[in-house]
């Protein structure tokens, strides 16, 4: 028996190293791939990509973290009391009077409820108090080249902050920003950041990570880029009851029903067009039957920000809190 057991042990160990080096082998490979793709299909200069990559680290940590983000391992309830806190909603309520004229700016010019600006805002970085200690280029570097299951994506968002950095005059060593690679105080990642980010006060630069008036009218920006209608819904609560919200709601964040199928089953929701995205959101932990959430198309845009339902939910909800107080 002690035998079989040792042996069981050496075979164990043996297989952990022999998945180890291999995984190091892909991930060696993986990383010349990108040396040779920036240098010879982008034209970035070869000394400069060499010596960024002599000084990027590897962190395997970061599997583990984006393996498991809140929004998968929580219930609605949990995730909630995260971001809706006192703490938070004073925060945002400050940040409002303080920054009043740029907040309503951005949100005239882009057709951006003020409510939303300062719910993604206060959701993703605290307004600006927690933007990340990572260094950018390490965690996008980790998750393209040890993170199988997105390291497309991240591959492409890596060389994206090549081109970022380049444009923007910015140290690529020195950028921090979350464990996923998104940065500044809106967490834009480098797609993001290049395609929706705009210069909100003319100076020249778009600085998300200084500039408020840059941050904010680069968040509605980016709404506004992927589809936000400024005259249209969020979302509605109405009393459904638990078989119909059993049979129509959904926690995706791809809308299958519509206005029409909420009338079809009963459910009695003025004001809109027949063929207008209507979805019954059901979230794990929520226990309040009588109202129910539905989604309306803008509720959707805000997906896109961040793919999850809870996500969209909770800033509306901490923006409605804060703008609750600047009435």
């Amino acid at each position: 028996m002690i035998y079989k057991i040792k042996h069981f042990i050496i075979l164990s160990v043996i297989a952990i190293n022999f998945h180890s080096a291999q995984a190091s082998t892909d991930q060696e490979a993986e990383k010349s791939l990108l040396i040779d793709e920036l240098i010879q299909e982008h034209g970035f200069d070869e000394q400069y990509v060499l010596n960024i990559f002599e000084n990027m680290k590897f962190l395997p940590e970061l599997i583990e973290s984006i393996s498991r983000p809140a929004e998968r391992t929580k219930t609605w309830p949990e995730y909630r009391k995260i971001f809706v806190t006192n703490k938070r909603i004073a925060a945002g309520v400050l940040f409002a009077k303080q920054h009043e004229e740029i907040i309503n700016r951005a949100a005239s010019e882009m057709g951006i409820p003020k409510k939303i600006l300062l719910g993604i805002l206060g959701v993703e970085t605290s307004f600006g108090r927690i933007q990340g200690n990572y260094k950018v280029v390490d965690s996008l570097y980790t998750l393209a080249t040890g993170y199988p299951p997105r390291s497309k994506f991240f591959r492409t968002e890596l060389i994206n902050l090549f081109y970022l950095c380049r444009e923007e005059g910015f140290s690529i060593l020195d950028i921090k920003g979350s464990y996923a690679g998104a940065m500044g105080a809106p967490q834009f990642i480098s797609s993001s950041y290049r395609n929706y980010a705009v210069d909100g006060n003319a100076d020249g630069k778009v600085d998300l990570f200084n500039s408020w008036d840059d941050v904010l009218m680069s968040i509605g920006n980016y709404l506004k880029e992927n589809g936000w209608e400024a005259s249209g819904p969020i979302y509605s609560r109405y009393p459904v009851n638990e078989l119909k919200l059993s049979k129509l709601s959904s926690k995706t964040i791809r809308p299958t029903s519509t206005i029409q199928d909420l009338l079809d089953e009963g459910i009695r929701i003025d004001g809109f067009e027949k063929d207008d995205i209507a979805q019954l959101i059901r979230l794990d932990g929520f226990d309040d039957r009588d109202d129910s959430y539905i989604g309306h198309h803008n509720f959707y845009v805000i997906t896109t920000y961040n793919r999850n339902v809870m996500y969209a939910l909770v800033v509306i909800q901490l923006g409605e809190a804060i703008d609750s107080y600047l009435d």
